[in-house]
């Protein structure tokens, strides 16, 4: 096996050698000229990377790089994107050590460099149609601040069907990684929004970030409600659309609804809470409770500051990731691959911090994730035969603590600690779904009360209401089945609407030998589904 020393010593530097700290250019050429079987030796030192023009990776090739820093600019403006190595249908690829080096950015701070739709990414490998990607381990690879994933492996996507994979990149193995607040950076669902509607809760850099960030080309002032009248003055110029009556999961989603803020409103209305309109001309709306509803006729007056924010899906839920945001999720972003090994690696991130979607035959076991700003075991939409166990997840009162998205089939989840998340877990539509053995402690803690741990709901105005675990389905009239949750412990926090909820269409549930702690441990009805089986469990409440 022939070893390039990519060495500062002209001594002992053998062809396609550089220097740390300043000779990126031979860094480049040791690659570009590695032959099937090299191994390239980076020495240990600063490489000063932008990224622009990604460095080549090739089948056939060992990389090791402990000790190498690999550094972000400094400074990267609206919309910048970064891939530090990139590959297509790359084979036996084996690389080990290494340090990727960012700037994230970061809501608590009023001195951030980078913009929070920057994207960077340290090693990216893709798959063309029909193209051969295989055999690769990552071992031991570090980063901290990086705005994407350190480590990106994609097959081919079916791209007019989202459950398509045309072909998979196969044997993935992550070991002992630690990629720390890596992964391109997301607000949250409401968090800017929640900013703008009750200034009075935050300090002056939260109200920067609203300011710059928030979309206020959907805020309207000028707004005028007198008592005794059930019109909305403003400026509608071009008439808002008279919201629909929708139905299922498009209830709740904010499509042609409105809220106001900014004075004092009539005190027959919620700050925050979303209305819908009933009746729209050039100069004023009229708004019910409820599309197609009664006109609400105001008993008092709103202040002469008083504003409106329309539609409330843009400036709520689609503003969970900043606008201009860059591809990919997580720290670890795996996209349309089979078998899956994921070991012992430690993971955090300003958004989602794992992402695997659209893979099947997966093992993540005993990994660490030690915090999250949206999601923090993202198992997505449609992966088939997972086995997640021994896993530490905190989710640092992120979003929800396990999404498990989409159609998942074959999945056994056993032995693993999730707490602290924000939103509970999530499992949407599972097919043959067995979670044994497992630790849920305290995942609703964007429930509570609090402006900077809690997030308010445009629904009603008030703060969000979860339970400790939901099941949900995506299509209309979706059905799921064969889940057995056995001998776990469900410890709820204050703040949870139930412990676990069910949608219709769910059959043969087993619910046996778990234990149910905290002050919420109910089982709401599961209305619509059938064969649920809850039995010799401990705690439970009616």
């Amino acid at each position: 096996m022939k070893a390039f020393a990519l060495i500062a010593s002209a001594l002992v530097c053998l062809n396609a050698c550089v220097g740390p700290s300043v000779d990126v250019a031979s860094l480049r050429r040791a690659f570009e000229t590695a032959k099937p079987g090299d191994t390239l030796v980076i020495p240990p030192g600063e490489y000063d990377l932008d990224g622009a023009v990604p460095i080549p990776l090739k089948s056939d090739l060992t990389v090791i790089a402990y000790g190498a820093n690999f550094r972000l600019p400094e400074r990267m403006g609206d919309k910048a994107r970064a891939v530090v190595f990139q590959g297509e249908n790359i084979r036996n690829l084996t690389w080990k050590g290494g340090h990727f080096v960012g700037h994230v950015f970061d809501q608590s701070r009023a001195d951030n460099t980078w913009e929070p739709n920057v994207n960077t990414r340290g090693i990216l490998i893709t798959t063309s149609v029909g193209g051969r990607t295989e055999n690769l381990r990552f071992d031991g690879i570090e980063s901290d601040d990086l705005a994407g994933a350190a480590i990106t492996v994609l097959g081919a996507e079916l791209k007019t069907n989202e459950r398509g994979v045309l072909t998979y990149a196969k044997g993935v193995h992550v070991t002992d990684c630690r990629l720390e607040r890596t992964g391109k950076y997301m607000w949250d669902y409401g968090y800017l929004w929640q900013i703008t509607v009750w200034p009075e809760e935050y300090g002056p850099t939260e109200h920067a970030h609203a300011r710059k960030y928030f979309r206020n080309d959907l805020v309207k002032d000028g707004v005028r409600m007198e008592a005794g009248d059930d019109r909305v003055f403003f400026a509608n110029t071009k008439p808002l659309p008279v919201s629909k009556v929708r139905e299922g999961l498009e209830v709740a989603r904010g499509y042609d609804s409105l809220c106001f803020f900014g004075d004092t409103l009539p005190s027959n209305l919620v700050r925050g809470r979303q209305y819908f309109v009933v009746e729209s001309t050039p100069t004023y709306v009229r708004i019910a409770d409820q599309p197609l509803g009664a006109p609400i006729r105001f008993q008092t007056s709103a202040g002469p500051k008083s504003k409106l924010i329309t539609p409330l899906f843009f400036a709520h839920l689609a503003l969970y990731s900043p606008n201009g945001a860059g591809p990919g999720k997580g720290a670890l972003d795996l996209v349309g691959c089979e078998d899956v090994e994921v070991r012992g690696n430690t993971l955090s991130a300003l958004g989602d911090t794992l992402h695997i979607q659209k893979s099947r035959r997966i093992v993540f076991d005993r990994n660490r994730i030690t915090g999250s700003r949206m999601g923090a075991f993202f198992l997505a939409e449609f992966c088939q035969q997972a086995l997640i166990t021994n896993n530490l997840v905190d989710g640092t009162n992120g979003s929800r603590v396990v999404s498990i998205e989409k159609s998942c089939t074959d999945v056994v989840v056993r032995g693993n600690t999730f707490r602290n998340g924000g939103r509970g877990s999530w499992i949407n539509q599972p097919r043959n779904l067995t979670m044994e053995d497992n630790v849920f402690e305290h995942n609703t803690t964007k429930c509570e009360a609090d402006p900077r741990r809690g997030r308010r709901s445009f629904v009603t105005g008030d703060y969000e209401e979860y339970a400790e675990m939901y099941f949900t389905t995506y299509e209309p009239g979706g059905t799921y089945g064969n889940v057995i949750l056995r001998n776990n412990r469900f410890v709820s926090g204050p703040n949870a609407k139930h412990a676990m909820t069910f949608m219709p269409g769910g059959t043969n549930i087993v619910i046996q030998g778990n234990r149910f702690e905290g002050p919420v441990r109910d089982i709401a009805e599961a209305k619509g589904c059938s064969g649920i089986d809850i039995s010799g469990n401990l705690g439970l409440t009616p």
